[in-house]
């Protein structure tokens, strides 16, 4: 098996660990909380089906990249997705048993290939040129600053709850 590049590894520990992370920011979050929104207009509920939403999409962008050569990717406008895809109405138990899934199968996957596989890239539309690499260091900060954003809007609420 390859062994993952030096580089790598510090940001691929911060990327296997974002659904650990994720589950630290929702333990213990009231039924109250869970749906109401933030200063933002976005719910904890919101969050966690954009994080699973968004991981599908990574997921399916590193299986692009490794398996063909510079494929075009597509696009993500994440309050579109939250808008025409009911995410009030989605479960978060479920939307974070679908991140956590798809973490695992992605960190499986990367861990397969060499060094030379990490700088292989995919054409966004707006970005130009994405790597393999770009996508590894984008999930580990995604799911992380989204854990800060769930603690924020706990911070937000809960207090009016009592």
């Amino acid at each position: 098996m390859p062994r993952l590049p030096d580089d790598i590894v510090p940001v691929f520990e911060r990327f296997v660990r974002g659904p650990t992370v994720v589950r630290e920011a929702v333990d213990g979050v009231g039924a109250g909380t869970i749906s109401r929104p933030g200063k933002e207009g976005w719910s904890v509920r919101d969050v966690l089906v954009h994080l699973a939403d968004a991981e599908m999409v990574r997921a399916t962008r590193f299986r692009l990249i490794l398996a063909e050569d510079e494929p075009a990717l597509f696009e993500f406008e994440e309050d579109k997705w939250k808008r025409k895809l009911q995410y009030l109405w989605r479960s978060p138990e479920a939307a974070l048993a679908l991140f956590d899934a798809l973490r695992f199968t992605s960190a499986e996957l990367l861990r397969q290939f060499d060094a030379k596989a990490w700088d292989r890239t995919g054409i966004h539309p707006l970005e130009g040129p994405l790597s393999v690499r770009e996508l590894l260091v984008r999930g580990a900060d995604h799911a992380e600053l989204h854990a800060d954003q769930i603690r924020e809007l706990r911070r937000q609420i809960e207090p009016a709850e009592h």
